[in-house]
């Protein structure tokens, strides 16, 4: 039997979803012997990491019998996700460290923040529903703001009174990086361009898995 990746390829494209990948950069702060980044370095924050710009593609996610064989290995954390990518999308080329968001995709959350007119939401916002904080003991609604490029935000009406800590409430796209060296080619059929596994970890944990 020999596989054909054209045909795999149609598969995953059309049970696929949409993603915004992002190629990862060693920073040139990093010491060469050691790895570790400079703190505080202005261009990279500190990860040791930079990104490019996102560029959309597609993949899908794979079977959960293959991530019950992932934890098997000891190395799964709660979030984890393995994706199966057609040799036709531009994610074939990921690899360790970058960044993946799922474009299609969002979750809740809810956070607090001191205005200072500095604050920043630090992944991608799918939209924001609710802005308050406590006068006086007492819940008041305030604006929603704008959220900028770069994760700042700005307020048209109902900005928080400065110095004071808001709750704020939406929902974000998740967000992943491509954790290890697990950009896996399949190892049969000649070398055809097959459908290649690879493990994304939640970015929140970024620096905190072994990187």
């Amino acid at each position: 039997m020999k596989l054909s990746p054209a045909r795999l390829n149609a598969m995953l494209n059309q049970v696929g979803q949409t993603v915004d990948w992002r190629p990862g950069y060693d920073c040139p702060c990093k010491n060469p012997d050691s790895g570790a980044a400079e703190y505080g370095c202005p261009n990279c924050g500190g990860f040791g990491i930079t990104w490019g710009p996102p560029q959309s593609c597609k993949t899908a996610l794979a079977g959960q019998k293959i991530q019950r064989e992932w934890a098997n290995f000891g190395m799964w954390e709660n979030g984890d996700v393995i994706l199966s990518i057609p040799s036709d999308s531009a994610l074939y080329a990921i690899g360790e460290f970058d960044r993946v968001t799922f474009a299609q995709s969002s979750e809740p959350f809810s956070l607090t923040r001191k205005h200072d007119g500095s604050e920043k939401l630090t992944f991608p916002v799918a939209s924001l529903n609710r802005v308050f904080w406590l006068a006086d003991g007492v819940e008041t609604e305030g604006g929603i703001p704008t959220v900028n490029a770069d994760g700042t935000l700005t307020w048209t009406d109902g900005m928080p009174p400065d110095g004071v800590q808001f709750s704020i409430t939406g929902r974000r796209r998740p967000e992943y990086f491509c954790f290890g060296n697990f950009p896996q080619d399949r190892a049969h059929q000649g070398g055809d361009a097959l459908p290649r596994r690879i493990v994304l970890r939640r970015f929140d944990l970024f620096g905190r898995s072994g990187t």
